[in-house]
């Protein structure tokens, strides 16, 4: 009877422990590359193939089930030491197999031969390509629903959205609209025009694109930006998209004698944004919005200070603080 009654909280025990295993429903979810994929199992193991997805995983509080990702993959530091699988389009397949992840996150930039070579070896892929604020709520919410952290996917974006609008409510009846070039590069003059995340977040700083008659990404002849004349220049951080050291395209428009009659570089109102945080859309753009908020308009939210720069930003820090504690209890989700 006592080995009956052992054998009886066993079985209930493993009962108990198998159901919290095994609770996980199936779900199907059709990627931005309208795939739909189902996935059966919780995953455990994972890879990354762009930085946005990544930094999306790791605020999800999944990092610790990342087997890989890619060359670009630097943020948070504990991606540093991960496998690297290669980059966008130079995706190392063999690593992939090697690290049987349950669950992929790619990126259009992957190339399709890639994503599909994954498919057609059994893995679940799931592609997103999160282009604008909106797209970022959603890119969260999917990495949610494909790893069972729906309610911190949900989390992440109710902190965004009330530091957006800790932002935009103050520039309620702002008329005073300065126009902005965002550069990305200066041999070409590589800018960001409409349907662009940068494009988005000028325009929720309370600014106005001076190119947004470009669609999407695309270069402008030097004509083109003398007679625009943009009254504030965003460059990237680097040399160019996606490296570090000396900001030379910053340089580049402070010192190039045919650019200084543009009214930007005249009142040296040419910044650095940093383009891990400029030029994703993962949660971090919400950092990118707040300082260009600072640039645009500094009577209300206070000077900005460029990377490096050791002064404090005045009172802007409390106030978003102040405004993330008091929109937590009071401001209504909108969407």
């Amino acid at each position: 009877m006592k080995h009956l009654r052992i054998l009886l909280i066993f079985l209930l025990a493993l009962a108990v422990f198998s159901g919290s295993a095994l609770g996980w429903t199936p779900v199907t979810i059709t990627d931005d590359s309208g795939f739909a994929s189902i996935i059966e199992n919780q995953p455990q193991t994972i890879v990354s193939l762009a930085p946005t997805n990544t930094e999306i995983i790791f605020a999800l509080g999944l990092g610790d089930k990342v087997a890989g990702v890619t060359e670009y993959c630097n943020y948070p530091t504990e991606a540093l030491a991960i496998q690297k699988i290669g980059g966008y389009a130079t995706v190392n397949i063999e690593k992939i197999v090697a690290a049987d992840p349950d669950i992929i996150f790619a990126n259009p930039k992957n190339g399709q031969e890639n994503i599909d070579s994954l498919r057609q070896l059994g893995y679940t892929v799931i592609v997103i390509q999160s282009d604008s604020v909106e797209g970022t709520y959603d890119a969260i919410r999917m990495i949610g629903a494909c790893t069972g952290t729906t309610s911190e996917a949900e989390s992440i974006i109710s902190d965004m959205q009330i530091r957006i609008r800790a932002i935009t409510d103050k520039l309620q009846g702002v008329t005073e609209k300065p126009t902005v070039m965002h550069a990305m590069s200066v041999e070409s003059f590589w800018v960001s025009g409409s349907n662009t995340f940068q494009n988005e977040l000028i325009t929720l700083a309370g600014g106005t694109n001076a190119f947004a008659d470009v669609k999407g990404w695309g270069t402008i002849t030097l004509e083109k930006l003398l007679t625009t004349d943009p009254e504030i220049i965003l460059v990237d951080s680097g040399s160019k998209m996606g490296t570090t050291g000396e900001n030379t395209i910053q340089k580049a428009f402070l010192t190039d004698p045919q650019l200084s009659g543009i009214t930007a570089v005249k009142n040296k109102a040419v910044y650095v944004m940093d383009s891990d945080t400029f030029d994703r859309g993962g949660p971090r753009i919400v950092i990118s919005l707040e300082q260009l908020a600072q640039i645009l308009h500094p009577e209300i939210f206070g000077e900005y200070n460029e990377p490096g720069s050791s002064a404090a930003s005045p009172g802007f820090g409390v106030f978003l603080m102040i405004a993330g504690i008091i929109g937590g209890l009071f401001i209504c989700r909108r969407d």
